[in-house]
């Protein structure tokens, strides 16, 4: 009879234990601020590629159009000058803050001709791409015939 009543409170004492336990979990969860990101943080953190590759396309399109901008762009590339393609692009369209944080690769298919002192074909050969792709945020500017 012992054992059986001892069997009884310590049932009794682990159920009400857990009980208590339940409820401070639904306080605990009540009163604490919630953990999920707060609406426009993460996106703010996370660029709209989308939105960029227009801005892409336009400044691509303003700078192939540009004969001075072309020839700088060109020298740009081929001296794999980063800060420059990057003041082209503040030029063209682009803020700050969208290239913050953003590597930008320069890529000659030319193989070094044509145009700004190259040798075959001249530089209204040379065609300019700008593609931006994400996470981490890269801008990859690409020159070729």
């Amino acid at each position: 009879m012992k054992t059986a009543s001892r069997t009884i409170a310590v049932t009794l004492a682990l159920l009400a234990m857990m009980a208590a336990g339940s409820n401070l979990a639904q306080a605990q969860k009540k009163a604490k601020p919630s953990s999920e990101p707060v609406a426009g943080s993460a996106q703010e953190e996370t660029p709209n590629v989308a939105k960029l590759q227009a801005k892409a396309d336009k400044a691509a399109a303003a700078i192939q159009a540009s004969a001075s901008e072309k020839q700088e762009l060109v020298k740009a590339v081929r001296s794999k000058n980063e800060e420059q393609a990057k003041s082209l692009l503040l030029r063209n369209g682009f803020t700050e803050k969208q290239l913050e944080g953003a590597r930008i690769e320069l890529v000659d298919k030319t193989g070094g001709a044509g145009g700004a002192g190259g040798g075959n074909g001249g530089l209204s050969d040379i065609t300019i791409t700008i593609h931006v792709e994400c996470c981490p945020l890269v801008i990859n500017i690409t020159i070729y015939f």
